[in-house]
Order: C-alpha cells, then sequence, then structure tokens
C-alpha cells in the first residue's frame, strides 16, 4: 500500500502501470465490499426502529380506505383500492404542532400501485403500529407549513404484518392544488 501511496505521490512513470493494477484492485474489491453490504441491508426483515433523534410512537389504525371513496360509505372492495389507491388513519397526534395549528391525527395517502400499499390495504382498525415521523416540507413562498398541515412525511411498521411502509399525509404537499 505504500508503494501504491509513494507512486500516487510522486507520479513516476515508472510506477503508473503497477500503481494503476494495484488501485484497480483496490477499487474492485472495496465495489465487491458495498454491493455485498448494500444487499445484506435490503434483504434483512423490516422491523420497529429504535432510533433516539426520529420521533416515534405505538399506536393503531383508525381507517383504512380507498384513496377516492363516497361519504359514508362502509365497505370497499379490491378494485376500489387498486383502482384509486389506499388511505390509512392512526390514533396520533404525531407531527402536529400545536403551537401553529390545530392538532390533527396523522395519516398516510398513497396512489394506486405505489410500494406498500398491499401492506396498508391489509390492514384493519385496531391494528397496532409504530409510527414515526420523518419530517415537514421547508418553508418556500408557497407553503407556511404553520398554516398548511400537508405534507407530512411518516414511516410505520405494522407489528402484525411484521412489514413496513412509508408516505405523505396529503395528495398534495404544502402549498399545493
Amino acid at each position: 500500500m505504500s508503494f501504491l501511496w509513494h507512486c500516487l505521490i510522486a507520479r513516476r512513470p515508472a510506477c503508473s502501470r503497477h500503481a494503476a493494477s494495484m488501485l484497480a484492485s483496490l477499487l474492485a474489491v472495496a465495489l465487491l465490499f458495498c454491493s455485498t453490504a448494500s444487499v445484506q441491508a435490503d434483504q434483512s426483515p423490516p422491523s420497529p426502529w429504535h432510533f433516539k433523534n426520529v420521533p416515534c410512537v405505538d399506536t393503531t389504525i383508525t381507517r383504512v380506505t380507498p384513496r377516492l371513496s363516497s361519504i359514508g360509505q362502509k365497505s370497499f372492495t379490491l378494485e376500489e383500492f387498486e383502482q384509486s389507491g389506499v388511505s390509512v388513519s392512526y390514533d396520533s397526534t404525531l407531527g402536529s404542532n400545536p403551537a401553529a395549528h390545530r392538532l390533527f391525527n396523522a395519516g398516510i395517502m398513497h396512489y394506486q400501485d405505489e410500494v406498500g400499499n398491499d401492506v396498508m390495504i391489509n390492514e384493519r382498525p385496531g391494528d397496532r403500529v409504530q409510527l414515526c415521523f420523518l419530517g415537514a416540507p421547508a418553508p418556500t413562498d408557497q407553503c407556511n407549513p404553520d398554516l398548511d398541515s400537508r405534507g407530512r412525511s411518516f414511516r410505520v411498521y405494522d407489528y402484525r404484518q411484521r412489514a413496513d411502509y412509508t408516505g405523505e399525509n396529503s395528495e398534495h404537499t404544502c402549498g399545493g392544488a
């Protein structure tokens, strides 16, 4: 390794072939290590988070509906979920800012064919979940997150299904349509 370092620093032509070969070998090993670590991380089963810097609470599902449904509708078909997406509400005000606006219950809304829809569709009111607040949108000329509660991001771990998903609490983000 010191030979490689010496050749790279000195930029000697005699070293260049050998140094290039060593550098290529080191790079190949590094790429192999990184890709193996990435695959292993992707294969780990979902689980509850225990991070100190991400606010999470254990709570329950209060409602699971298609993203588009009729007022008062009580039952839903799989086709309605597949055609419009899924909306899930939780018994938690995590993500609300009571100093800025009224408290609201957390929720996630997905369009059709989004990753995690299968988990959301199979949730039932009363199911225990871990809800984690990932953040609110940054203020802009069009978005005042103190006044507009849309666009908050969450991560959910479903204890019964041992599965997780992420999403936002509305169809449109803060300041949107």
